[in-house]
């Protein structure tokens, strides 16, 4: 298990001369003025880790949204209620000040770093470009417009201009391109300080050529030509493989570097505030789904049993997120995996950008989901040849869309986000309570109308007049 280095990485100084400048005592050694390189660029990744993880107030509500879970006293959320928080200012905190100003850093300590080899220091500015490229989309799919071009310049500006989402979106393609260029030379990057690699250049190749792959489809049913054009040049540059190229993040058994979920339900005495979404737990009752006990727990009665989504829900009557997740401390998190490249793969093959088989794609990510949860190939390929599972390329779209939905159940971001790009499952319910649909987008954070309202409303304007939870993404066209 790869350890965090977060609070861990030790710094060796030596002395080896002396010197007659008396205010070099002044400096405090526990103190230093610059922050390695490899600190800032160790915490950017569990910063980004966190975020694609946690469930905390604000961020919790998208595995919500996607009905996996439902809420128990406090449901406002579950029931798109949230005038009065501010999910968006929650990502953008930790994107634009934990992970993209770390990541900063890192690049000006590298840069200013004389004696790292030209190869290493490549491949290490590559991978900061990756991660950066990888949170740039992350604020895209949840707001539209976001500052891009002058984003944390806070030398130059405190008020920066929102990018056309598009066009972040084509900047980030040709950013992530370059990345993959420069990774696939191989070579050394950041060693131990890598908490999801460990240094490994070839993989994180991998990595930028599937989150490539993840741009494309992104747009495709937007820019077809570009989206074509980019699935194939990323499938061509090699992809993810097998589960073993997937981009984990291992937590440890102590704080503070336990998973976010263990820290809300256990550390945070709040356990009780969630129940297993009826949505889901019926529709993988009517497929005979192997993956359900690893999902949630049963009722004293032995029963899976789902709670309306929104509903005043009780936490004694209903199935509970399985206790593997939310009270094992170290449960790992995703960034990205595998089984998400091979449902990208078929779709492609479909749509006609690449060559293939679809249903050998369509069943590699099932079969690599369910022996993610512990399941055996046995049950992956009784799975697969039930009515309804079984691939069948007339209706390949709802198959991927309803299949990925599943399978992203602990990935509230992505499994919400290819839900409104695939628009399946189509059988989300609106709210119990407010009886709305689920929304499709989060507005900005509400201090931008204090903070830098010219800019604000000319996003607002580009992205269709309102800002509300049902303004579309520009690429969810369906």
């Amino acid at each position: 298990m790869k350890k965090l280095l977060i609070f861990s990485l030790f710094i060796g100084f030596a002395v080896t001369s002396c010197t007659d400048d008396i205010t070099d005592y002044n400096q405090d050694p526990k103190s230093p003025a610059e922050v390695p390189a490899a600190t800032t660029f160790s915490n950017a990744e569990k910063n980004l880790g966190d975020l694609m993880t946690e469930v905390n107030s604000g961020r919790n509500l998208l595995k919500l949204w996607t009905q996996h879970w439902t809420e128990t006293t406090y449901n406002d959320e579950a029931n798109y209620q949230i005038i009065g928080r501010d999910p968006s200012d929650g990502f953008w905190v930790r994107i634009y000040t934990n992970i993209l100003q770390d990541l900063q850093s890192s690049r000006e300590a590298i840069a200013a770093d004389d004696f790292l080899a030209d190869d290493v220091k490549a491949n290490q500015l590559a991978i900061i470009d990756v991660l950066e490229v990888y949170s740039y989309q992350t604020l895209v799919d949840l707001n539209g417009d976001v500052p891009y071009s002058e984003a944390n310049m806070v030398n130059e500006t405190f008020t920066p201009a929102y990018d056309d989402a598009f066009t972040i979106y084509k900047d980030l393609i040709s950013r992530i391109s370059s990345d993959i260029e420069t990774l696939s030379n191989g070579g050394a990057s950041w060693g131990s300080a890598d908490i999801y690699y460990g240094g490994d250049t070839a993989k994180w190749a991998k990595f930028a050529a599937s989150l490539k792959l993840r741009l494309g489809m992104r747009l495709a049913d937007f820019d077809e030509t570009l989206a074509s054009t980019t699935v194939n040049e990323a499938f061509n540059a090699g992809v993810m493989t097998s589960s073993d190229d997937s981009a984990i993040i291992n937590y440890e058994g102590s704080a503070p570097n336990t998973n976010p979920i263990y820290n809300l339900f256990v550390l945070n005495n709040r356990f009780g505030d969630y129940v297993a979404g009826e949505t889901s737990v019926e529709y993988l009752k009517s497929v005979n789904d192997p993956r359900i006990d690893d999902f949630f727990t049963t009722t004293a009665d032995g029963e899976y049993v789902g709670g309306p989504i929104g509903g005043n829900n009780s936490y004694a009557n209903y199935s509970h997120i399985s206790e593997d997740i939310v009270f094992e401390p170290t449960y790992e998190g995703a960034i990205f995996q595998y089984f998400e490249v091979e449902f990208f793969l078929a779709e492609a093959i479909e749509r006609g950008f690449i060559s293939g088989d679809a249903q050998e794609h369509y069943e590699a990510a099932v079969t690599a989901n369910i022996l993610y949860y512990n399941g055996t190939e046995e049950e992956a390929s009784t799975y697969l040849s039930q009515d309804g599972v079984a691939y069948n390329s007339s209706n390949w779209e709802e198959l991927i869309g309803t299949q990925k939905w599943i399978a992203l159940f602990n990935r509230g971001f992505e499994g919400w986000t290819e839900w409104r790009r695939l628009d399946y499952p189509d059988f989300l319910v609106n709210s119990e309570l407010s009886d709305q649909p689920v929304p499709l987008r989060i507005f900005y954070p509400t201090n931008e109308i204090a903070l830098n309202e010219e800019n604000y409303r000319a996003a607002v304007q580009n992205i269709g007049g309102t800002d509300d939870l049902y303004t579309k993404i520009f690429w969810d066209v369906q």
